[in-house]
């Protein structure tokens, strides 16, 4: 492994590190004392530090404030360094008159190394190790005396002091004290669970993640009288209760105590519990409740009360009276929805971290699902790892489980039978796959659908109504839409916000809030189950009419929506409800669903399918529609179908987009006063100018000016500017088309209309680069391409363009190595996009100029080609670009030779011309 440029591997082959953690005992009331004495000493002791490490061969990971960490090859090297601190700290001289007293521990174990950092539970062990020491003493784990036996100098012994239950609560480690006559012999008992009385149970699993979730309840529970963690089932809430109740035992003089309920079915028991735990003894003719506080006012102590959600007025009660009656009493609960007692903290308990599949293995290995996946998937298979190949499979699962614990360790119970992808092909059965949990749990945490069986029977009858509704919709969604949706003549829609809020409470309803709103989703799993809850009463057929009529006429606002609204304003309206549309539309064009009303919700959304850049999918999806237009499909629908096949075929089929358009305008001229949208005449004047018909464009910019003049937004009269600035472009006129362009991007830019300014800014940047301004064209597409890097929702066929233009200006300034390394990022997303063909002039070019002449001429039949096919003409810039190739290969090839590489050029499919333009 490597740290900071320093190597510390394994000298013994089993990848094994050793870890010195020490910290400073007592160190605050030293800062409080002498703060200027004490900054000065720390100072001293720091070097003293590193210098005891560095000198025995080891590397400081990080200094801790008042401690350090750090890692060593031999466990002999960390005790000869613990040995050179101990000391050199024994001289208060050392350290300028300030004694500092400091405990050491030492463990070795196999870990992940990131970040310049070690990650693992040989860390954590280490670092509890020194924790249950006292100042001055120096502690080993048994693995690292293990190591060293028959090795340690002379004068250097072992006490052993027996197994100590440390502050993780897993199995007891047993430690030695290293003994030395220059070092203290005698110390107070060991800093551990025993000291401090409690029944924290032992554990058998390592505890994995939940670092930050450590952190924030270990500075909030000080502060609070009542701290609730509150969560989904499954997700931990006892595990992560019972490690914070460890590690923060000292801060309690009486105790730690843990009370479970969830066995108890009768509320009148749980003070009952509770005394029994503390061992308080019922009272004749007195309330037990009485006793227990009066038992507890003299005390000052944790009560962990562990699953609540079954009794939870009962809990309530009880936790409200026992903090009334006794004042030094804090309380940490699990639920999976609050107390609701007066003074309560809630803490809500999230999903373990997740990664993407498509990341590499070394940030998937950082996923906390994962990490917990791979540990218990090794209790199975000792000789599990995460391979780079592996990695993404088991994101995946990961993912598909929402990072649920309980799910987690289900799904890696099954990696003796089954492999990771198998587990994956499986999760649509996930309650039949997910069980088998250990005997000794509960009944509802040996299965997953037990788990949901649980929660789900806590709920009221209503309650389970709405939540297996809400199954209907997929990506999350709106109040309104969770209202309009789920509601019906027994259940309002005013109830089902009030239903809704409380299945948010209950922690089966997640709500995601931002600046602007919430909204709200099921994890997947609970999804799942909600869902056959659904199909088993029969509704899917209802709620699966209800969604695309609700989002029908959510989506009938939407092309009035976007030219009134900036586009971020319009995407946060729109953009979320992509999966509910594609689920909506699945079904209205799928067997059984109702295609005339999936033919509405698809005339409404192709805002969607333009604006997020998804052109591809949403011709696929326009296509369906127009192939189920019926009779009674009005011809405003239509209108806006042909519209936006239009806008879908343009790049790829521009002849059949213009008739499209033209037939969207034919309709509209039929519907009602006969008026146009102005800004479908802007769509197809652009068309019209890029196929080089510009006297037609000329036509319809003059169409445009008109309707936009009877009803147009500042944001379509943006869109004008700039098509009338392209037209005169392609006229020659120059100067007018700057004007024009520039006035677009200035209506773009203050309508908040950031794709029309985008494109506006390329405009200007290629008409500079028309003029000759290399160095005005190459600042333009350079700052267009820095923002679109900025807006995930932009074309990436934009981002495209931009590139391949700017290696376009490398090429014309001879810079051929830059050009092919722009050209390397841009031109596959403009394939991707649809539109390549426009980069091939310029690269054709630098091939020549690189010397591979047979390879730009056939990039440049390839180029000739494919401009045939658009029916399009070169602009300006590509034509200068051709001509100047066309120079070039008539010098180097005869005529015969030239024409032989122009066809076989001709004949590349686009896959092989891209592969070709980006050769070295």
């Amino acid at each position: 492994m490597e740290i900071f440029g320093t190597a510390v591997n394994s000298g013994n082959g089993d990848g094994a590190v050793t870890f010195l953690f020490t910290d400073i005992e007592g160190s605050t009331r030293l800062w409080e004392q002498e703060p200027v004495r004490m900054r000065s000493a720390l100072v001293r002791h720091d070097a003293i530090a590193r210098s005891a490490v560095e000198g025995n061969c080891g590397v400081v990971v990080k200094m801790t404030g008042d401690g350090t960490h750090a890692a060593f090859e031999d466990p002999l090297d960390a005790i000869r360094a613990t040995l050179q601190l101990q000391q050199a700290l024994a001289d208060p001289e050392a350290t300028i008159g300030v004694t500092l007293s400091v405990r050491c521990g030492v463990h070795m174990g196999t870990v992940e190394r990131r970040d310049n950092d070690y990650f693992g539970g040989p860390v954590n062990r280490a670092a509890r190790i020194m924790n249950a020491a006292h100042g001055g003493q120096v502690l080993l784990s048994h693995a690292v005396v293990d190591r060293v036996r028959g090795r340690l100098p002379s004068e250097v012994s072992l006490r052993d002091l027996g197994g100590v239950r440390l502050k993780d609560l897993s199995t007891p480690e047993r430690v030695y004290q290293l003994v030395h006559p220059q070092l203290r012999h005698e110390f107070p008992t060991l800093r551990s669970l025993e000291a401090t009385p409690n029944n924290l149970p032992q554990q058998v699993s390592s505890f994995i993640g939940r670092e930050r979730e450590l952190v924030e309840i270990n500075r909030l529970l000080p502060g609070k009288r009542l701290l609730t963690l509150v969560g989904v089932g499954g997700i931990g809430k006892t595990r992560l209760a019972l490690q914070v109740a460890a590690e923060v035992i000292d801060a309690y003089r009486d105790g730690v105590w843990l009370v479970e309920f969830a066995s108890i079915r009768d509320p009148l028991l749980l003070p009952t519990s509770v005394a029994q735990v503390l061992g308080v003894q019922e009272k004749s003719g007195a309330p037990l409740t009485d006793t227990l506080c009066a038992h507890l006012k003299a005390r000052q102590l944790l009560l962990v009360l562990d699953n609540c959600e079954h009794l939870l007025d009962a809990c309530a009660t009880l936790a409200d009276t026992i903090l009334r009656g006794a004042a030094d009493t804090t309380i940490l609960a699990t639920s999976r929805e609050p107390l609701h007692v007066p003074g309560e903290q809630t803490y809500p308990l999230q999903t373990l971290s997740l990664a993407e599949p498509s990341a590499n293995a070394e940030v998937i290995a950082r996923a906390e699902a994962v990490q917990l996946f791979v540990e218990r998937a090794q209790r199975q298979l000792p000789g599990f790892a995460l391979t780079a190949v592996r990695a993404p499979a088991v994101a995946e699962l990961c993912v598909h489980l929402d990072g649920i614990p309980l799910a987690v360790e289900l799904a890696a119970a099954r990696v003796r039978s089954l492999s990771i992808e198998q587990i994956n092909a499986r999760l649509n059965d996930r309650f039949k796959l997910l069980t088998g949990g250990a005997r000794t749990a509960l009944p509802r945490q040996q299965t997953l659908r037990a788990t949901l069986d649980w929660s789900f029977d806590l709920l009221r009858e209503q309650e389970r109504v709405v939540l297996r509704r809400l199954a209907i919709f997929a990506g999350g969604f709106t109040l309104e839409a969770a209202s309009a949706v789920a509601s019906d003549a027994a259940i309002d829609e005013f109830a089902v916000i009030d239903l809704l809020s409380q299945l948010v409470a209950r922690s089966l309803v997640v709500a995601d809030t931002n600046e602007v709103n919430t909204r709200y989703r099921l994890l997947e799993t609970t999804h799942a189950y909600a869902l056959e809850k659904l199909a088993e009463a029969e509704e899917i057929d209802i709620l699966q009419r209800r969604r695309v009529q609700y989002f029908r006429d959510l989506f009938e606002c939407a092309p009035d929506d976007w030219e009134r609204l900036p586009d971020a304003e319009w995407r946060a309206r729109y953009q979320p409800e992509l999966d509910n549309v594609r689920a909506a539309l699945d079904w209205a064009f799928g067997g059984g669903g109702d295609p005339a009303i999936g033919v509405e919700l698809s005339s409404g959304a192709g805002e969607l399918w333009y604006w997020l850049a998804l052109e591809h999918e949403g011709q696929q999806r326009l296509e369906a529609a127009l192939a189920s237009i019926a009779s009674q499909t009005s011809e405003s629908d239509q209108a806006r179908l042909w519209r936006w096949l239009g806008e879908m075929w343009a790049m790829e089929r521009p002849t059949q987009a213009v008739a499209a358009y033209e037939r969207a305008i034919e309709l509209h001229r039929r519907v009602g006063d006969g008026s146009v949208p102005g800004h479908l005449f802007v769509w197809l004047g652009e068309l019209l100018t890029l196929m080089g018909r510009v006297e037609q464009a000329v036509s319809v910019l003059a169409e445009a000016f008109s309707a936009l003049e009877r009803k147009g937004t500042q944001k379509t009269w943006g869109h004008y500017f700039l098509f009338s600035g392209f037209v005169k472009t392609m006229t020659g006129d120059l100067a007018a088309a700057r004007i024009d362009y520039e006035r677009g991007v200035s209506l773009a830019r203050s309508t908040g209309a950031e794709r029309l300014m985008l494109g506006g800014l390329t405009f200007l940047a290629d008409l500079a680069w028309e003029t000759g301004d290399l160095d005005m064209a190459f600042a333009g597409f350079r700052e267009a391409a820095a923002l679109i890097r900025n807006r995930a929702m932009t074309p990436k066929g934009l981002l495209g363009l931009c590139l391949t233009n700017l290696a376009g200006i490398h090429t014309e300034r001879g810079e051929l190595a830059e050009a092919l390394a722009a050209a390397r990022e841009g031109l596959p997303l403009r394939k991707e996009e649809g539109y390549s063909w426009g980069a091939f002039d310029h690269l054709a070019l630098r091939a020549a100029l690189a010397g591979k002449t047979a390879s730009a001429a056939r990039l440049a039949g390839y180029a000739d080609a494919a401009y045939a096919a658009k029916a399009t003409p070169r602009q300006a810039n590509e034509t200068r670009a051709r001509d100047r190739l066309q120079t070039l290969l008539r010098e180097t090839f005869a005529g015969d030779e030239l024409e032989r590489l122009l066809a076989e050029g001709a004949a590349m499919s686009e896959e092989e011309a891209v592969d070709l333009a980006l050769e070295d």
